[in-house]
């Protein structure tokens, strides 16, 4: 008798030839339940593991919807979200925004000045011997961490009363590791596209999915108030994260709301006033100031336009609750559902070649990829997978959250505690309080997974091709997953798994940059200057 992922992989065939042949013919919902009832109960009335694939195209999932939020216009929040993401005015040094370290679909891909040297604080990694240098691309080894670099190490002191003048006065702190060079984080840039998904962010969930209109830790202890409660806001959580961090966009001691604030910095200053804004952006182009830069009219009118009245004329007092939802509404238009998978479930066969069909096989079969990225999202860290499958998952801890041998957990000193970590406040992050959520890690959707190397939480493989010899040889360190093991490919199957990874699951748009993944110019640190790119992106898609 055939496993259940085996007969998943043929049932999933099936079922895009059947929705093709139905789509031609005008439809048979008859033979198409009977389909679907084969799914559901496997061979010979043998009733599948409840964790099999479920994959659907993602257009099939519908977008998490906050509830219980300020927003009255979605389409003003979406402009106003995408205005805050790639201003570069809300760093501390007048040159980092959000999507400086989101640039590349949604990721980072730089290479000078990203390695953090992790606990032991030496540098001894892809050829990196210190801060400030380019990094080999190659797999690591040791402790250290390719990450993104944030802002050099400052204590704030006031924002520049000149509104023309984009960085806030702060006093230069050179601290070690990084010294006088701009700080990297200790975790690898996970991408914002399809990211709306997801229950909880950051590869520890710290981002919660009700959003406390402050901070990203919603109504846990680690919170340090509640403006607002919003459900269905892990996106809105996590964007209050990185503004007010010193590592990353903030000096020390800068605040979000209040006079002297990230909010007081912005609604006095013209939004992306130092960036090109493409007339055709799919969002902005209406607002563009071109051939000037910037946008015409101010913070104000968009807050004005996207949030209720009673919001919006406190808006430098609640300046978080409203950069959370505004941030929230426009990733939650980043969504990668134009794939050739997505095309390939929705019917039409030659969306996929036949090596593709081979790895979509073995990931929905033998390679059991799906155990940890199932249904249409390709990952058990949704709203959908913990309404269907609950909080916990088989092993005891948190569900979406897995421990699967990337780097070793020591009792002691251990280098990344991930899921069991504490929050500022010395609670942990787990809610199971399980010692499997020691070194767990959110599961990341796959989508797109081509133009995001390197992989993992610490950015520790190189290629896909990395990444599945990883999990062929059941990880690199021990660890208490059960879903885990290796896997012996047969000659040809893992190039068919990855050829699968990188070319079946990249949706052109993305890599060609076309609205919904167009934007405003940007000069990345250490990085590539972007031009403006307006809807129409780089070029055609299918």
């Amino acid at each position: 008798m055939r496993t259940s992922m085996e007969r998943w992989g043929s049932v999933a065939l099936a079922l895009a030839c059947l929705t093709a042949c139905s789509e031609r013919v005008g439809g048979d919902d008859g033979a198409r339940q009977r389909l679907q009832a084969e799914s559901d109960a496997g061979d010979g009335g043998v009733e599948p593991d409840e964790d099999d694939a479920g994959l659907a195209p993602l257009r099939t999932v519908p977008i998490p919807q906050p509830s219980h939020g300020d927003i009255v216009d979605h389409a003003a929040a979406v402009q106003l979200g995408k205005a805050f993401f790639w201003d570069t005015q809300a760093g501390s040094d007048g040159q980092t925004a959000c999507a400086s370290c989101h640039f590349a679909a949604g990721a980072d891909n730089r290479v000078v000045n990203t390695m953090n040297p992790g606990p032991n604080n030496r540098f001894e990694s892809n050829g990196v011997t210190g801060p400030g240098q380019t990094a080999l691309i190659s797999n690591i080894g040791k402790d250290d961490r390719l990450g993104s670099q944030g802002v050099r190490s400052a204590t704030f002191v006031s924002i520049a009363s000149d509104p023309s003048s984009a960085a806030d006065v702060c006093v230069e702190n050179p601290k070690a590791p990084f010294g006088g060079e701009r700080q990297v984080t200790g975790r690898n840039t996970p991408s914002v596209v399809g990211a709306v998904f997801f229950r909880q962010l950051f590869w520890d969930g710290r981002g919660h999915d009700v959003f406390n209109g402050l901070d990203p830790f919603g109504t846990t202890g680690n919170a340090e108030g509640t403006l607002t409660q919003i459900d269905h806001a892990g996106l809105a959580s996590q964007a209050t994260g990185p503004t007010t961090n010193d590592v990353e966009m903030s000096c020390t001691g800068r605040p979000f709301n209040g006079p002297g604030s990230v909010g007081a910095k912005l609604l006095a200053r013209r939004p992306l006033q130092f960036q090109e804004v493409a007339p055709t952006d799919g969002v902005l182009g209406a607002l563009s100031a071109s051939p000037e830069r910037g946008l015409q009219g101010s913070y104000h009118d968009l807050i004005d336009k996207a949030f209720r009245p009673d919001v919006a004329v406190n808006a430098e007092a609640q300046f978080s609750r409203i950069w959370g939802q505004a941030i929230q509404a426009y990733e939650s238009t980043l969504i990668p559902d134009q794939t050739p998978l997505d095309r390939y479930l929705e019917g039409q066969a030659s969306a996929l070649t036949a090596k593709q069909v081979a790895g979509l096989n073995l990931f929905a079969g033998k390679a059991e990829c799906y155990h940890c990225h199932p249904g249409p999202e390709l990952s058990d860290a949704t709203y959908t997978f913990a309404a269907q499958h609950g909080l916990v998952n088989e092993d005891g801890g948190d569900q979406g959250f897995h421990h699967i041998g990337v780097r070793p957990v020591a009792f002691r000193n251990p280098e990344d505690l991930g899921r069991a970590a504490n929050g500022p406040k010395g609670i942990p992050f787990s809610v199971s309080r399980a010692n499997v959520d020691r070194g767990a890690f959110k599961t990341p959707q796959l989508r797109n997974i081509k133009l995001t190397a390197p992989y993992f939480h610490n950015g520790g493989k190189a290629t896909l091709t990395d990444v599945v010899n990883f999990y062929a040889q059941g990880g690199d360190f021990s660890n208490p997953s059960s879903r885990l093991r290796a896997i012996n490919f047969l000659p040809g199957e893992a190039a068919a798994l990855v050829d699968f990874l990188t070319n079946g699951l990249t949706d052109c748009r993305t890599e060609n940059e076309r609205a919904p993944f167009d934007h405003p110019s940007l000069t990345v640190p250490n990085g590539p200057s972007l031009p403006a790119v307006g809807a129409d992106g780089h070029g055609a898609c299918p």
